[in-house]
């Protein structure tokens, strides 16, 4: 594996699950550390000139993966920014290794039951498009089980997410700065 970029030219990815927090986070991250912020949500949508709910019904998760994977790497070619990634963007190996290579990558853990209240009913999310409450947060459960070796594999810092975000920017910051991960 290369070596990995010095501090001020390396990423930082947002990793977890749907509705963890990233793109919140990403956004105050990346104002608190004066750094470029992208989501690669926001960049398919804008790649593929339509919605990733449109895009699953359209052409299904696979070409979704395909072009989230493409943003991924485009993402990673930027020098310094805070990166918010797609909940299955680490379920890729490819992608797992750009991250590792560009980058430090913070979990935001989060419960299902957290996730299930910060989107009761959120059409924009394809894979919880249930139809009743228990079914959704049935999915949740799933879908995390699943997902968090991932996460936890990949992750180069985990940070609770549960209340409000300031509370975990704080947390961030100071194991950025406690890890020498930020420069002097």
């Amino acid at each position: 594996m290369a070596a990995r970029r010095p501090p001020e030219r390396s990423n930082l990815y947002l990793i977890g699950m749907m509705g963890s927090g990233k793109t919140t986070l990403g956004r105050l991250l990346a104002q608190a550390l004066e750094r470029p912020f992208l989501d690669t949500d926001e960049l398919v949508e804008l790649r593929e000139g339509r919605t990733i709910p449109q895009i699953f019904e359209e052409e299904g998760e696979a070409y979704f993966r395909e072009v989230e994977a493409r943003c991924v790497l485009e993402a990673s070619r930027l020098g310094g920014a805070v990166v918010a990634l797609g909940g299955g963007a680490v379920l890729r190996e490819a992608n797992r290794r750009v991250l590792k290579a560009t980058g430090r990558s913070i979990y935001l853990k989060v419960r299902p039951e957290t996730i299930l209240a910060r989107l009761p009913e959120h059409p924009a999310r394809p894979l919880i498009s249930a139809v009743d409450v228990e079914e959704r947060l049935a999915l949740l459960r799933r879908l995390l089980a699943a997902r968090e070796p991932y996460y936890l594999q990949q992750a180069d810092l985990v940070v609770e997410n549960e209340g409000p975000p300031e509370a975990a920017l704080r947390s961030i910051l100071r194991e950025l700065r406690r890890r020498g991960w930020l420069p002097p």
